[in-house]
């Protein structure tokens, strides 16, 4: 099996998402993916649209995106990267 990708910081994320605007990554058995378009931030739960957020742009993200209540940037070196 290949290991997954994880970030070292949260500065690496932060680039991954301003220089690659696409991510997918699992976190407890869930999978996520995050798409940047260059101005907003659209992240969902891989085929479960209803659970789509948008917000406007990476530091928006970064300070108010939770999974299970625990913070984006707590979670940032955490998460498993499928692709990027």
């Amino acid at each position: 099996m290949i290991p997954y990708d994880k970030y070292k910081n949260i500065e690496e994320f932060r680039e991954d998402i301003d220089t690659v605007g696409e991510i997918i990554f699992k976190y407890r058995d869930k999978e996520y993916s995050l798409t940047y378009d260059g101005e907003k931030i659209f992240i969902a739960e891989s085929y479960k649209q209803e659970t789509e957020q948008v917000f406007n742009g990476i530091e928006d993200f970064l300070n108010n995106y939770k999974i299970d209540g625990t913070s984006i940037k707590d979670l940032a070196t955490k998460i498993k990267v499928i692709s990027h």
